[in-house]
């Protein structure tokens, strides 16, 4: 046999080697996937504005071990403001996933898409974890804001066709806003368009921010939330920590588990979504 090519029979130790890298192999696609046992959802962080919370929020994931977060928008509060940006992240930290639906203090105009698009290569995109996904709309492009029309909800109808038990859709703006005409309710054939869409592809939860309070309701079987600010121009509303709230999510018995907390660990609701 030509040495150059052979190869001795394997060790006891290289056998346990071989035996455990095969064992991590194995794994591998639970140990990617588990980080979405347990998520946040955050909305209107605002950073760069002196309210926001957002290093408070980061560091009670960090305390949490929480790594992936999906913002409803507003993350930063100047559109198209680089520097903004780049404190966003650097607050955020290495080894965190960052899904964001866009909102109107993220991109305003084409200019700031432009910039946007730097840092996310997709004005609006899906992703998915086992039986679930997970679908983030721009409420913000450029002459269709407010609305979730044209190539987008064309896509948007495209994606939830996809057989999966759990669909949860984020976008910035409301469908349902808590007041009027802060939300997609401003063009209401096209709001109601789009709910009977997420009602007719079996949608089970929609979250979005932009009003600052939160707010769960059930409609057509749909739970919508809107998430409560975590910064931005609160200087009408109580200046308490209590006030800035965040969704801890975790997957639970085959469905997911919905906690809202404050920043000082308080509860203030509970619900769950199981198919």
């Amino acid at each position: 046999m030509d040495p150059a090519t052979s190869k001795p029979p394997p060790t006891k130790g290289r056998r346990g080697l071989v035996l455990l890298v095969a064992l991590f192999l194995l794994l591998l696609p639970l140990l990617v996937r588990a980080d979405l046992n347990r998520f946040a959802i955050v909305s209107d962080t605002h950073v760069g504005s002196p309210d926001s919370v957002y290093p408070e929020f980061i560091r009670l994931m960090e305390e949490q071990k929480i790594d992936v977060i999906l913002h409803a928008g507003d993350a930063i509060h100047n559109p198209g403001n680089q520097r903004q940006w780049t404190k966003l992240f650097d607050i955020t930290g290495a080894g965190k996933t960052l899904h964001l639906a866009p909102g109107n203090h993220d991109l305003h105009g084409k200019q700031s898409l432009q910039v946007y698009l730097k840092y996310f290569p997709k004005p609006y995109y899906s992703f998915t974890d086992r039986d679930t996904l997970f679908v983030l709309l721009n409420t913000e492009l450029p002459g269709e804001a407010g609305r979730i029309t044209g190539e987008q909800f064309d896509w948007l109808k495209a994606e939830l066709n996809r057989p999966f038990k759990y669909k949860f859709v984020f976008l910035h703006e409301p469908l349902f806003s808590l007041l009027f005409g802060h939300g997609l309710d401003r063009y209401k054939e096209e709001r109601d368009r789009l709910h009977q869409l997420f009602v007719r592809k079996g949608v089970s939860l929609v979250v979005s921010g932009h009003d600052h309070l939160y707010l769960r309701r059930e409609k057509s079987g749909i739970t919508y939330i809107i998430v409560a600010a975590a910064g931005g121009n609160l200087s009408h509303f109580p200046k308490d920590a209590d006030f800035f709230r965040y969704v801890l999510v975790t997957r639970k018995n085959g469905g997911y588990s919905f906690i809202v907390k404050d920043m000082g660990g308080g509860e203030k609701d509970e619900f769950t979504i199981e198919r």
